[in-house]
């Protein structure tokens, strides 16, 4: 008897604890369920990281890029996964207006993160996706940008500055906007105005 009660003892304390934890949480959060790292809404907000940063990615290709590696072109980098449920509804999205927009100046890097090649190159070909994608397997580059979630793209200049964040999933019209400023932006066009 004494054994069964120090078992119990042994086992219940630790899960009594877990669940006054997980109490306390969701009492802290009004209730609400904590945020997983996939961003459900969209929007711009400020940078999280220096403007010059560049990262270095081993593309499913075998080939090792950066954003270096595009200077002369806007490049907008696209941190997602396969599992992201908004990475899936806005796969088609950045296929479409990378299609629109790689005779005009704009490049598209895919960064996964955790994630596994498998899985990526399906999404890859399921979404026709025709720019370059990496995978960030340990989430060193995800963590290096200061993101905080899955899909949030940074926008750069043709000179290498990160200039802008969006998080969240994009409409095409998002995307058009973002790209038109800033090709009229390395235009010149609406300065003399």
């Amino acid at each position: 008897m004494n054994q069964r009660r120090s078992v119990l003892v042994g086992v219940g304390v630790p899960v009594l604890f877990v669940i006054s934890l997980m109490t306390w949480g969701v009492i802290q959060n009004n209730g609400q369920a904590g945020q997983t790292s996939v961003n459900n809404q969209f929007g711009e907000v400020s940078l999280s990281v220096d403007a010059n940063a560049d990262f270095e990615l081993v593309s499913l290709d075998g080939e090792t890029i950066s954003i270096e590696d595009f200077r002369g072109s806007i490049v907008v980098v696209d941190f997602w996964s396969s599992w992201c449920a908004p990475c899936k509804a806005e796969g088609p999205v950045l296929a479409k207006t990378y299609d629109k927009w790689k005779n005009r100046g704009v490049e598209f890097i895919g960064i996964a993160i955790w994630d596994s090649k498998e899985p990526v190159e399906e999404f890859i070909e399921l979404n026709k996706i025709n720019y370059v994608n990496g995978i960030d397997p340990d989430g060193r580059i995800f963590v290096d940008f200061g993101v905080s979630g899955i899909p949030e793209k940074f926008f750069v200049t043709p000179e290498g500055q990160i200039v802008r964040k969006i998080i969240g999933p994009n409409t095409s019209k998002t995307l058009d906007d973002i790209l038109t400023d800033m090709t009229d932006a390395v235009l010149g066009i609406g300065d003399a105005q």
